[in-house]
């Protein structure tokens, strides 16, 4: 019985304390993006993600580095928003990177990292531009 008891405390405690994944709207649609020398010093990453309905995510990108090698991926994966956080994980590696967003006035949306590839991280910067449709 005690064990029982024990049992039910846990499962409502992890129950209470789960993430609740949500969807924001704003952020919802396809971007476009670039940056150059944030994560890697002499590397310029150009890059179009696809936020999708039910957490459904695609990013396509090109990473050029200083002698001028090109490499490209495509990558699936889920993106939630919840308590004023966007989460994205990435099926690559499993990882799910953090980032702290604001929804611009033009209905870009603007990342500043928290948590990237497993380790907190608050120096990446970057703004999805919101590729209109026609």
């Amino acid at each position: 019985m005690k064990k029982l008891f024990v049992l039910s405390l846990i499962a409502i405690a992890t129950g209470l304390t789960a993430q609740k994944k949500e969807y924001d709207p704003k952020v919802m649609g396809c971007y476009k993006g670039s940056e150059v020398n944030q994560q890697v010093d002499g590397m310029s990453k150009y890059w179009i993600s696809c936020r999708l309905e039910k957490g459904k995510s695609i990013l396509m990108y090109v990473a050029i580095n200083s002698q001028g090698q090109v490499s490209q991926q495509t990558e699936n994966g889920s993106w939630w928003t919840s308590g004023g956080k966007y989460y994205e994980l990435h099926k690559v590696d499993n990882v799910t990177d953090i980032y702290n967003y604001e929804v611009l006035a033009t209905g870009d949306v603007k990342f500043h990292s928290i948590e990237l590839m497993g380790q907190k991280d608050n120096t990446y910067v970057f703004t999805d531009t919101k590729i209109q449709e026609d």
